[in-house]
């Protein structure tokens, strides 16, 4: 049983450590691409004008993974700059788009502070979610211009 556990932990850790060589997201304020790229590079910046928002105004993240592990879900984090949390929102899917109202950035729009979006992957079962150890990815930084 040991050598089992050991053996579904490395696998685990090793699936992790490659999945995000190949994830690539898109980034879009109201249908207008403000970053497209790959995850994980610490130079992805983006910039939005520091107009006001419209209530309409909305901001689409497009996430694409190679990996499809069924019993996992991804969380998106949109922090600021001390890495207060801003907005959190989890997904059943790895792969996919999900949509937050613009209006949750007025707060950095109005300091002009950048905002940081990060993911994780976790599986749902909790006992294996406890056995590995999860690395934050880096998505973009939005800069106000």
């Amino acid at each position: 049983m040991v050598k089992f556990s050991m053996l579904l932990l490395a696998f685990v850790a090793l699936t992790i450590s490659v999945a995000h060589a190949s994830d690539s997201c898109k980034i879009l304020f109201n249908k207008q691409v403000i970053f497209k790229g790959e995850v994980d590079n610490e130079s992805s910046v983006s910039a939005l004008k520091v107009k006001a928002f419209k209530k309409s105004d909305c901001i689409t993240i497009v996430y694409n993974s190679e990996t499809t592990n069924k019993g996992w879900e991804r969380t998106f984090y949109i922090n600021g700059p001390d890495e207060k949390n801003i907005k959190t929102i989890t997904t059943s899917k790895q792969s996919g788009s999900l949509s937050v109202k613009a209006s949750v950035l007025n707060e950095m729009r109005e300091k002009r502070q950048p905002v940081f979006i990060y993911t994780i992957s976790l599986p749902t079962d909790k006992t294996l979610a406890a056995r590995i150890r999860v690395r934050r990815l880096f998505i973009c930084r939005i800069e106000w211009k």
